[in-house]
């Protein structure tokens, strides 16, 4: 026969202090217990988790989601053990106050920024700062993922050769970037499924009248007959100067490209980051080179329209590309679209998750991960 627990069984003394003992064990915060059910945010990565077939997959929110209210608990996350790089953050205040936090890694429009913040970190606080640096003064990955976002768009044309070549230059441990694929079925970096006229012209210098769908291009129609070096007005920052990408242009007249700010596909991408390690690159410059051989990729499925989802067959291309080029170990694939995510997983587990947040999960969104 089992006894409720009450002061009928219980001297009233001892009864107060057990359930003061129980109190105090449920949080140190007076909040009841927490489990991963009545967090919706926490139950989707462990739904995630428990499908990963390799590396544990990240939890990837906008910034905004980690502010009081925002919906997104940065720190149980982190107590139920799951990687957290949060985007896109653009100001050194907002990075030391994230860092302070504990968050796993920042995406960011300006890698010199991003790279001046983990520099001067002082994880330990004994008033000696460097703690995210390995012992050549690069960003220890191991500790903390900087990360340009479409390369460095803060500073050069999004996406583009020269916008990773500035990435590569403030040592970031991961390139971050959007592809959608080509009409001949080439993941290509855009962050829009067309080419949009504040951002790309044409070859000959006249502007687009209207977006052109890349769906419609093959890559040798794209690359021959458009350029996307177009600035941005709310980028100050952002020159599209060819002399201040020497490694891009030099790269792209190897490579047979018309221009440096051609849209480049994920494969060149890749070729471009690999010759940066090279034997002349390391007599120049044996910090950027060593970190060259090292950069990871976070590789962002875009879908086709905001109420699209992501193709099967966008992943698929993805992930051949990554496995042709032998960077399966330091390849992320990330989208917005949970059931690409979960696609991802099932059918090319070598390349870890990433699911992007813009807004908090739902219990609805845990349950479709399941």
């Amino acid at each position: 026969m089992r006894m409720a627990l009450s002061p009928r069984w219980f001297p009233r003394r001892a009864f107060a202090v057990l359930l003061a003992c129980l109190a105090c064990a449920c949080t140190r915060t007076g909040r009841p217990p927490r489990t991963p059910a009545d967090d919706p945010t926490v139950r989707l990565m462990d739904t995630l988790r428990a499908h990963a077939r390799g590396r544990a997959p990240v939890c990837a929110p906008d910034a905004r989601l980690l502010q009081p209210g925002g919906g997104v608990d940065l720190e149980r996350l982190r107590e139920a053990g799951h990687s957290v790089i949060v985007w896109t953050v653009n100001d050194v205040p907002t990075m030391q106050a994230l860092l302070r936090r504990g968050v796993d890694g920042i995406i960011s429009d300006r890698p010199d920024l991003l790279a001046r913040a983990a520099r001067d970190f002082d994880a330990n606080r004994d008033g000696t700062p460097g703690d995210l640096l390995d012992a050549d003064g690069l960003i220890d990955p191991k500790r903390f993922d900087a990360q340009g976002h479409r390369g460095a768009r803060g500073l050069r044309p999004e996406n583009t050769l020269p916008a990773f070549e500035a990435a590569l230059d403030f040592h970031m441990t991961t390139l971050e970037l959007d592809t959608v694929l080509s009409a001949d079925g080439v993941p290509v970096l855009s962050h829009d499924p067309d080419l949009s006229p504040a951002k790309c012209r044409h070859a000959d210098g006249s502007p687009l009248p209207a977006p052109v769908p890349i769906a419609t291009l093959t890559v040798a129609r794209l690359q021959t007959a458009f350029v996307c070096d177009r600035l941005l007005a709310d980028r100050p920052e952002q020159t599209n100067d060819r002399a201040r990408s020497p490694e891009a242009v030099a790269f792209s007249a190897r490579a047979g490209l018309p221009d440096p700010y051609s849209v480049p596909t994920l494969r060149q991408l890749f070729a471009f980051a690999a010759d940066q390690a090279d034997a002349a690159h390391e007599a120049r410059d044996p910090l950027r080179a060593r970190n060259a051989r090292r950069v990871r990729f976070n590789v962002e499925l875009k879908r086709p329209s905001p109420k699209t989802d992501v193709e099967p067959a966008h992943g698929g291309a993805v992930a051949q590309v990554i496995q042709d080029a032998g960077l399966v170990q330091r390849a992320d694939v990330q989208s917005f679209d949970l059931r690409a995510v979960r696609s991802m997983q099932e059918h090319h587990p070598g390349p870890r998750a990433v699911l992007l947040l813009q807004t908090p999960p739902t219990a609805a969104d845990a349950r479709a991960a399941e």
